[in-house]
């Protein structure tokens, strides 16, 4: 068995006070060390980048590594780091791709049974319907930004119209501080902004009045642009989509945003699936209710023993 490696040292910028991001930091080093046998880089959580290279941050099957590759050639905080959640999406939602019927499943228990079916093809960039990192173009139709879906859903809602999930995932991370004078500072206090357009709209009637300065501080910045990023897309293509969701998934254990999604929906009008906060407990719940075979069920036993 291979040693569990270096861990940082607490640093009051980098760490909750729960103490969770140690705690999962070590677990990923032992899982590293335990479960993969393999060596670590400079601290416990990172795979060597032979190892990287090869693909022993992902599951191995159903053509997760592929889709990696796919995305981006080797890049360490993807292919090496097992603690930050950028490789998460594609362990948690590439697999879906092999059965739409399993993926609608399971987000009907999410979205309270409003989908009628996931179809294979996306009407935005007609390519696959389940995709990671993904950004409608051109970027001036929508939010005029970097902003981004760490998955993207597209379905057919039971009332036969078409609608869009956004799905953002965490693991460790909580709030992030604001670069002054970033592109994202000047638009978030620019009242012209795209970002404004969205918020204000009133065919949409996001959020309570009042809010904006809550809506742009550290602790809902991100969850505000990536709600408005979906957003955006219903108001520049009215006639292909006319539903919605935000969905952000992150562990019970990360208390930021346990707290951080409850604000949040104070903060809407109403929210009728708008916004929906999902542990990874409670994921791997619907994915244990519905798997519908071995080669599923031994996935989502990876998924408990790694994240869990």
């Amino acid at each position: 068995m291979k040693e569990i490696g270096k861990q940082y040292e607490r640093q009051d910028n980098l760490e909750d006070e729960s103490g969770f991001k140690a705690k999962a930091r070590l677990h990923q080093s032992r899982y590293r060390a335990e479960k993969l046998n393999l060596d670590c880089d400079n601290y416990g959580n990172y795979l060597i980048k032979e190892d990287g290279e090869r693909g022993k941050n992902f599951y191995n099957d159903f053509e997760i590594f592929q889709a990696v590759k796919n995305y981006r050639d080797y890049n360490k905080p993807l292919y090496s780091n097992m603690l930050r959640s950028e490789h998460i999406p594609f362990n948690f939602f590439i697999p879906l791709r092999e059965d739409l019927e399993f993926c609608k499943n399971v987000f009907n228990k999410i979205l309270d049974g409003c989908i009628k079916s996931i179809d294979g093809k996306a009407i935005i960039d007609k390519e696959e319907n389940i995709k990671i990192e993904f950004a409608p173009s051109p970027k001036g139709n929508y939010l005029n930004d970097r902003t981004s879906f760490d998955t993207y859903i597209e379905y057919t809602h039971i009332d036969n119209s078409k609608g869009i999930i956004g799905i953002e995932v965490k693991y460790t991370e909580q709030e992030y501080k604001l670069k002054l004078d970033s592109t994202e500072d000047k638009a978030i206090n620019n009242v012209k902004s795209d970002y404004f357009r969205v918020t204000n709209n009133e065919q949409r009637k996001l959020y309570k009045s009042g809010n904006i300065s809550k809506l742009k501080s550290d602790e809902f910045r991100q969850i505000w642009r990536n709600h408005l990023l979906g957003e955006s897309i219903l108001l520049f293509k009215p006639k292909e989509f006319n539903h919605f969701s935000s969905i952000t998934f992150f562990p019970k254990g990360n208390k930021h945003f346990v707290e951080t999604s409850k604000k949040y929906i104070d903060l809407l009008q109403s929210n009728d699936n708008r916004f929906l906060p999902v542990t990874y407990e409670e994921f791997f719940k619907y994915l244990n209710e519905y798997s519908p075979n071995n080669k599923f069920s031994n996935w989502i036993k990876y998924l408990q023993e790694r994240y869990i």
